[in-house]
């Protein structure tokens, strides 16, 4: 091996062992939020696992199929990580149930595959098989990442603490960072594989001296809001005149309707009227205003005026912006689709 090999395998493997440590770390630390940071421990073993395994076939150059597959199928644990780590930071009481294991289902059919595999198999099997579980194994993280953030964004609106934003944002960026090399890395004629590992030593490096040195992981905790505190008189008569405004002078068919336009109507802080509507409603802004939608656009389908009318109109009628967010909020409320609910009316 030549020195410049010893150099990269010096570089890639410090991120490695970084990561490990630090995931070791943040499993026994006790300040901010505890499952916060052992979900962040996990995601950050599975990334040093991931990244061992790139470092290791890059220099040996002779790895079991096996291996490269079970590896392969480590990257659809990331993305739910990522958006287990979201929850965990932006919801009061959120705690770890069944139901969130399911998103590492595609993972673990991925590391079944990956042990089935033989060496014979990469002549036996059509090759469409391989690129078709490439595929799917970087679209699953890319997809899990940008729909994580999308949450993030919306929590953010709803008064997410700026400290626990900037530090899921730089977390979503770094990972992005991470997925983008590994996608260069599939055109290895003209990107050595090696990058891949070296950029997660830059931004494992980069991301742990920004998080140090800002003291994010100690500001995590279970509150979700900044230092609000209004009494119990002054909460009920904001959550009356948001009320006011979105029933009685019906906002809620405004669109453009967001968090920090109705709260300036109010005259009180996005952060104060977040905390008012989840602690009344049990909703956040988002859901708080879509079930009075979802009301409306029911009363709107017993009307014989609107029994010719299309789905999408009364979606844009109540306020809805496209067809698929009605959709999914209205099963979501009555457990039907807006279809079916119409097409019981009509019996």
């Amino acid at each position: 091996m030549s020195v410049y090999d010893i150099i990269l395998v010096v570089i890639s493997g410090l991120g490695v062992i970084h990561g490990l440590f630090l995931a070791l770390f943040l499993w026994g630390y006790q300040k901010g939020n505890a499952l916060s940071n052992k979900l962040l421990s996990a995601l950050l073993i599975v990334l040093s696992f991931r990244v061992g395994k790139s470092v290791f076939l890059e220099f040996t150059g002779n790895i079991d199929i096996k291996i490269i597959f079970v590896g392969l199928s480590t990257i659809m644990a990331i993305g739910p990580f990522y958006y287990l780590f979201a929850l965990s930071c932006t919801r009061k009481s959120f705690r770890l149930t069944p139901k969130h294991f399911l998103h590492f289902i595609p993972a673990i059919i991925g590391f079944i595959i990956g042990l089935l595999l033989e060496e014979q198999h990469t002549a036996t099997l059509p090759l469409a098989l391989f690129v078709t579980l490439f595929i799917s194994y970087y679209l699953h993280f890319l997809v899990y990442l940008f729909f994580s953030y999308r949450y993030v964004l919306q929590q953010k609106d709803a008064g997410l603490s700026l400290d626990t934003f900037v530090l899921l944002r730089l977390f979503f960026y770094g990972l992005l960072v991470i997925w983008v090399a590994y996608v260069l890395n599939l055109f290895d004629d003209v990107i050595p594989y090696v990058i891949g590992p070296i950029l997660y030593s830059v931004v494992a490096y980069v991301i742990s001296y920004i998080v140090i040195s800002q003291g994010y992981i100690p500001k995590i905790d279970h509150i979700k809001y900044k230092t609000t505190p209004i009494s119990e008189e002054q909460s009920d008569h904001i959550y009356a005149k948001a009320l006011k405004l979105i029933v009685d002078e019906k906002q809620f068919q405004n669109a453009n309707l967001t968090l920090k336009l109705l709260s300036e109507s109010l005259h009180v802080s996005p952060q104060i009227l977040s905390q008012v509507i989840n602690q009344k409603s049990a909703r956040n802004f988002n859901g708080f205003v879509n079930a009075f939608r979802i009301e409306e656009s029911k009363r709107l389908l017993h009307l014989e005026e609107f029994k010719n009318k299309t789905i999408a109109s009364i979606a844009y009628e109540v306020g809805f912006n496209s067809i698929s967010s009605f959709n999914t909020a209205f099963k979501k409320q009555t457990g039907e689709t807006p279809m079916i609910y119409r097409q019981q009316l009509l019996k």
